[in-house]
């Protein structure tokens, strides 16, 4: 008989592998064996190597097809098996905000003045238009879905935590508050983790990290895929400064290079 999978041991390891990879030694007292707060490029590694890989995870501004982009986002998580249309410009990347799962704030600290501004973050990404396109299939087609049922989730992301503790009634106020720029997730490492995607809840003591990641990976499951692009809306800018189309283009290419002359 196979031997017995320890799923409870099994996700012990995992949250010390991440911890470790966030460079904050596999303890959640303030001890001072820990290494010091996590930079983004620590927190990008350790979820990116979690999520699937039909996530991208990383910096970047989210933008809209008119033009607007967000504030610069730490952490977001967007699509990358379905969406074209990324641009990088000297390592920033610039991302439809269709492809756009999830924006995340990165802070040392989770505090009341630290989670406003992250929801001023997120708002900055909400707030752009998203355009929806029909998809064909071997069946048919089907319909442009409706943006609003794709929310974008918010996220907060930090090591430690001012209040004594997450539960409190001054944590759970800054935490709740200002609907539509709400967090939906949020986690201090050394201080709890909480979700308010359905109702607001908390990590047990001592599995802040694996339960935020499960968590997180379990309301972007439930978002499905990401919506689809409607291209004509980026390509209208292109067409209204006189660009000139596909055929165009790769004619002019070879008239410059002398392909095709006689």
């Amino acid at each position: 008989m196979a031997q017995p999978f320890d799923l409870s041991r099994a996700y012990a390891a995992k949250q010390q592998h991440m911890l470790t990879g966030l460079g904050i030694m596999p303890t959640f007292t303030n001890h001072p064996g820990t290494k010091g707060d996590s930079t983004e490029a620590r927190w990008v590694e350790v979820l990116a190597e979690f999520l699937p890989r039909r996530y991208g995870v990383g910096p970047v501004f989210a933008i809209d097809s008119q033009g607007r982009q967000s504030d610069q986002i730490d952490l977001a998580v967007y699509d990358q098996q379905y969406s074209p249309l990324f641009f990088d410009d000297n390592g920033v990347r610039f991302v439809p905000v269709e492809s756009i799962y999830a924006a995340c704030e990165i802070k040392p600290m989770m505090n009341k003045a630290n989670l406003d501004y992250a929801r001023d973050k997120v708002a900055s990404v909400r707030a752009l238009h998203r355009t929806s396109a029909s998809i064909r299939h071997a069946g048919g087609i089907y319909p442009p879905q409706d943006p609003s049922s794709k929310p974008i989730l918010g996220a907060f992301l930090s090591t430690d935590l001012e209040w004594t503790s997450i539960r409190g009634d001054a944590a759970q106020d800054a935490i709740t508050a200002s609907d539509p720029t709400a967090l939906d997730l949020g986690i201090s490492v050394r201080g709890g983790a909480f979700d308010q995607t359905d109702q607001l809840t908390f990590a047990p003591d001592g599995q802040e990290l694996i339960w935020f990641a499960t968590h997180l990976f379990r309301a972007l499951s439930r978002l499905g895929t990401a919506l689809a692009i409607d291209l004509d809306a980026y390509y209208a800018p292109l067409e209204e400064r006189g660009v000139l189309d596909s055929d165009d283009l790769l004619d002019q290419v070879e008239e410059d290079s002398g392909v095709g002359s006689a």
